[in-house]
């Protein structure tokens, strides 16, 4: 019960005040809420075992709520409680400091929640998320994640399960562009001391006092971590719609060039008639001279790419010269599209090993493709399908342009044919999900140039 707030003392900025941190408060619980959520798909479960103790205390000057993990093995409980315990002295050590601020109707709050989700076979996560609101008006958040081996009987950190090395990390790097600043550059230097929780959606990353607004949350598609997953721990995970039937078809559908303010929003709706994603790749010079065509891409669902700045054949072209075209390309389509490409598509497939090295150096993934629908060269709608559907085979990746009217002409008929023939489309990322234990490539069928 919360102790009554004796309004006759309070005058007009007292009021002002007050309304302000009830609202803050009732925000901040939201996003709490919010924040713990699991995903319903994820089949959030419990390890064997464990219960779930809640404790509050209601004292004149704060309030605390607490839910604590209890299981059998006290060895288990130490880290949970000791974490618990640690969050439970910090804010009393607030609350002593502002004692002459609490009472008289304000007080302070403390709530630790915690639940859990199943990995593995045998490893589940265990989340516990802070929140506490003493002096400030947003509060402050914290989370804390634990994976348990239920099999070994102990808690495992992320080097446990996978590679940690600087490929791997790079590949975090990309995903956190706009958060790289130095705090985020400190935190990631030791991956044993991330929060995580890994399903078969991704592996998703919790980093504290990054940001005021709280935890900063970064998801990392699970193709992208696969190879450095431990192999025990991969071949446990079930991953999500990476795969459909065997024998099925799948294919991806990408387009190259553009955004265009004509071509792109009729492809645009053609595919979401289909309910079809694809993956765009995108010029940096077109998003950032047609932000909001970009930026209706991402908000649709499709998966961006980079085709670098300005499409100059970067075997062509220095070292230096090629970086910039892969960066600036990437940071103009970031800033149109709030969406970071991890995917670089080389103009007209041209590939050497400075290309490969700066890719690397970038952390992102080159994809060509296995069949070319001639758009560029085959201005006709009937000649367009007519090529795809002589090369289409089932793993194939279509090259398209969102620059040709006469491609989005062709993509009505396109679509439906394939459909009838049992094809299902997939994004890029998809589809190396879908094939990541059948090749380590990133390409598939006879790549082609053009």
């Amino acid at each position: 019960m919360l102790k009554k707030i004796p309004f006759r003392r309070i005058r007009w900025p007292g009021w002002v005040v007050l309304i302000v941190i009830g609202f803050s408060f009732i925000y901040g619980m939201a996003q709490l809420v919010d924040a713990i959520r699991f995903d319903p798909e994820s089949e959030a479960t419990s390890p064997p075992g464990i219960e779930f103790k809640t404790e509050s205390t209601d004292a004149d000057t704060y309030t605390m709520s607490t839910e604590t993990p209890v299981m059998e093995d006290p060895q288990i409980n130490k880290p949970l409680n000791d974490w618990i315990k640690k969050e439970k002295e910090d804010f009393l050590k607030r609350v002593k400091e502002n004692k002459k601020e609490l009472g008289e109707g304000y007080r302070a709050h403390l709530i630790i929640q915690a639940d859990s989700r199943k990995s593995t076979h045998d490893t589940y996560s265990i989340m516990l998320h802070s929140y506490q609101l003493v002096n400030d008006v947003r509060g402050k958040e914290h989370v804390k994640t634990f994976t348990l081996d239920v099999s070994e009987k102990r808690f495992v950190k992320l080097p446990d399960i996978m590679k940690t090395n600087d490929e791997m990390i790079q590949t975090i790097r990309t995903r956190i562009q706009r958060h790289a600043n130095a705090k985020m550059q400190e935190a990631l230097k030791d991956p044993a001391t991330w929060n995580w929780t890994l399903n078969g959606k991704a592996l998703t990353l919790y980093f504290n006092d990054i940001e005021e607004a709280g935890p900063t949350r970064v998801e990392v598609p699970i193709h992208a971590i696969l190879p450095y997953l431990d192999d025990k721990i991969a071949d446990t995970l079930e991953v999500a719609e990476a795969s459909i039937g065997v024998g099925e078809k799948y294919v991806a559908l990408t387009f190259d060039d553009g955004p265009d303010p004509h071509v792109t929003p009729r492809i645009l709706n053609v595919l979401k008639e289909h309910d079809v994603k694809a993956t765009f790749f995108m010029l940096g010079s077109q998003a950032e001279k047609y932000p909001a065509i970009a930026k209706r891409v991402a908000e649709a669902g499709h998966e961006i790419g980079n085709h670098t700045d300005h499409h100059k054949d970067l075997t062509k072209i220095g070292r230096e010269q090629m970086a910039q075209e892969v960066l600036a390309s990437r940071q103009k389509i970031m800033d149109a599209t709030k969406e970071i490409p991890v995917m670089l598509r080389p103009p007209y497939g041209a590939i050497n090993r400075d290309v490969e090295t700066v890719a690397d150096d970038n952390g992102t993934s080159l994809v060509l493709w296995s069949v070319d629908s001639l758009d560029w060269k085959n201005k006709n709608a009937a000649a367009i399908n007519s090529v795809v559907q002589k090369e289409i085979a089932p793993g194939a990746i279509i090259l398209l342009h969102d620059v040709h009217s006469t491609t989005a002409d062709a993509l009505p008929t396109l679509l439906t044919t394939l459909e009838k023939e049992g094809y299902h489309f997939l994004t890029v990322s998809q589809l190396q999900s879908k094939l990541a234990a059948e090749t380590a490539s990133p390409f598939y069928g006879n790549m082609k140039k053009g």
